[in-house]
């Protein structure tokens, strides 16, 4: 097995983008003036966030490179679909927060995790990986778990979109976040629900880059459905209406999602 090259930058600078990861994981919870001017639903999720960030993204970013450092490539894959889930969410970060002091931060995050994920494509064995887990990869569960997902927040989103606009008036969330659109709308119904359906597709057809492509949005799923717990039970402790056996029920996804992804890793 080809270990990843030593010259690699994204998996050799994942020291520094843990390091800004937490610092602003930190802020976000410890500093009153990061959220200082945001509303109060947006700062509550925004600490839910944060924590989940320092808690459980930055342990598995760190970790996942050293591991990749040695030659795994499952920990490869893992630390790719952390920098996934820390691109998406640094978009939010630095284009949906007002400006404040974390802000070269958040772009720091942003890009490091963007040209991390570049970098890395091209040294990745995509036949020896699909020959190392394809034959014994749970396909259709996994494929199932990203087609639910990708209906569930596709009607979750539409819900509330198309009414508005067939009201002309705006979206209630918008309202509660005070911002102009919401920007996980943005990048779901763009970007991170086709990809689900597409990844799907792809290995239903058994085709080699979606045994890649598999475990890095599993990743993501994991830590996504990690951090909207957190954030309800942050806005559950800031005294918003939400409820404990949601972000239970949330948690309990993420961890069904990890035994599903350790299941495809151990093949």
């Amino acid at each position: 097995m080809p270990a990843p090259r030593e010259s690699d930058p994204g998996i050799w600078l994942s020291t520094l983008l843990a390091g800004l990861t937490a610092v602003c994981a930190a802020a976000g919870i410890f500093w009153p003036p990061v959220y200082a001017r945001e509303s109060a639903l947006w700062a509550a999720q925004g600490k839910g966030g944060d924590a989940m960030n320092l808690a459980v993204a930055v342990p598995l970013l760190l970790a996942s490179a050293a591991a990749a450092r040695q030659g795994s490539l499952s920990a490869r894959l893992v630390w790719m679909g952390t920098l996934l889930f820390l691109l998406y969410n640094f978009l939010i970060y630095a284009m949906a927060v007002h400006f404040n002091a974390l802000f070269l931060a958040y772009c720091g995050v942003l890009g490091l995790s963007f040209y991390g994920l570049l970098a890395g494509l091209p040294s990745l064995p995509v036949q020896e990986m699909a020959a190392r887990y394809g034959p014994r990869a749970p396909v259709k569960a996994i494929a199932g778990v990203f087609l639910l997902i990708a209906f569930v927040f596709a009607a979750l989103w539409l819900a509330e979109i198309v009414p508005a606009l067939l009201s002309g008036r705006t979206p209630e969330s918008l309202a509660q976040t005070g911002l102009f659109v919401n920007p996980v709308h943005v990048l779901d119904l763009s970007f991170l629900l086709p990809a689900f359906v597409i990844a799907a597709v792809l290995l239903l057809r058994a085709r080699p880059a979606a045994f890649v492509l598999a475990p890095v949005l599993m990743v993501f799923a994991i830590l996504m459905t990690a951090a909207i717990a957190g954030m309800m039970l942050s806005m559950a402790l800031h005294g918003f209406a939400t409820s404990y056996a949601m972000a239970v029920l949330f948690f309990t996804a993420a961890a069904g999602c990890a035994l599903l992804l350790f299941r495809y890793l151990r093949g």
